[in-house]
Order: structure tokens, then C-alpha cells, then sequence
């Protein structure tokens, strides 16, 4: 069943992503996260395994826990200045980012089972066994995404707090002086 997890989560990540592009790196000190290369932060929670090196494209983080069996990942895709050419994202409206990855998790197989529209969107979703839960942040030129990934929509809910503190710590970086 973890196995299952993990496909889930790289296969919700890969949907929206190109098929081609550089590993994203980031830096990790203690429970901050920072990306200098594309202009985020985070903080993590205390607690989970973290790993940074992640070997998939635009995959920034990945936390996970095993009680109750989860994973969170941070991606990130470049929003394009327009929907030419295949981009996957071309909006810096968050109702409208959250849309485009709808409709290229329903295309992939994806079963939506809940949407709320927020300042920052989020999505339910589920495929196989698999429960999922995804929301959008807008920083600069860029979409981020936090990705949950869990065995039952119990593990989902159990660990939601923690996912909402993720979600709402990712900011842009501060101007260096």
C-alpha cells in the first residue's frame, strides 16, 4: 500500500508538469525551507522525515510519516506567459490555476472529490487507493504546490492541520539588500 502512496503523489505531480525539467533544488535548516533559485520559503514540521533530494523534476521537498502513513510533497511548475505550446499552467489567478490542474488530474484518471475555491485553492482527490489533497499558491512567476498523500481519507483528515501550516507558511523570499 505505500507504494501505492508514492505513485499517487509523483503521478499528481508529473500531470501538470512538462516533460522536461531541471531538478528543483532547496536548502533545509531545521524547520525552514528555503529555495534561493526560485525565490520561496516554507516551514516544515517538526517531527517528520524530510528529504530534499527527491530525483523527480520540480519536486522540492518531500515529508513524510509513517502513523499515520503519509506524504507531503512541495512542487513547483513556472507559470507561462501564455497557453502555447503545451504550458500547463498560464494564469497567475488562483481560481483559474486550480482549473487547469482539475482538468489535467480528470484527464489523467484522477477522481476529484471535493474543490474549495479560498485565496488559496485546494482540491480532494482520489485515485485507487489513494486520497489526495492539493493546494495552489501563487508566488511570483510561479505556481507551488503542496501535495498530501494518504492510504484512507481518515489518514487525510488526521494529519490536515499540518498540511494547512505547510500551505500557509510558502511565501516568496525577502529581497536580499
Amino acid at each position: 500500500m505505500r507504494s501505492s502512496v508514492l505513485v499517487a503523489i509523483v503521478v499528481g505531480a508529473l500531470t501538470v508538469a512538462p516533460t522536461f525539467a531541471p531538478p528543483a533544488a532547496a536548502d533545509i535548516d531545521g524547520e525552514n525551507f528555503t529555495s534561493e533559485a526560485h525565490g520561496i520559503r516554507a516551514t516544515l514540521p517538526a517531527g517528520w522525515r524530510v528529504t530534499e533530494s527527491s530525483g523527480y523534476p520540480r519536486t522540492l521537498v518531500w515529508l513524510r510519516r509513517s502513523r499515520p502513513r503519509v506524504r507531503i510533497a512541495l512542487t513547483i511548475d513556472p507559470i507561462a506567459a501564455d497557453c502555447r505550446g503545451g504550458a500547463a499552467f498560464c494564469s497567475r489567478e488562483p481560481a483559474a490555476a486550480a482549473a487547469a490542474l482539475r482538468a489535467h488530474l480528470v484527464a489523467a484518471g484522477f477522481e476529484i472529490t471535493a474543490q474549495e475555491q479560498t485565496r488559496t485553492p485546494e482540491l480532494e482527490y482520489r485515485i485507487g487507493r489513494s486520497y489526495l489533497r492539493h493546494a495552489v499558491i501563487i508566488v511570483g512567476d510561479s505556481l507551488v504546490s503542496v501535495i498530501l498523500a494518504a492510504d484512507s481519507p481518515q489518514d487525510r483528515a488526521a494529519v490536515a492541520r499540518t498540511f494547512d501550516r505547510i500551505t500557509q507558511s510558502v511565501r516568496p523570499l525577502a529581497p536580499r539588500p
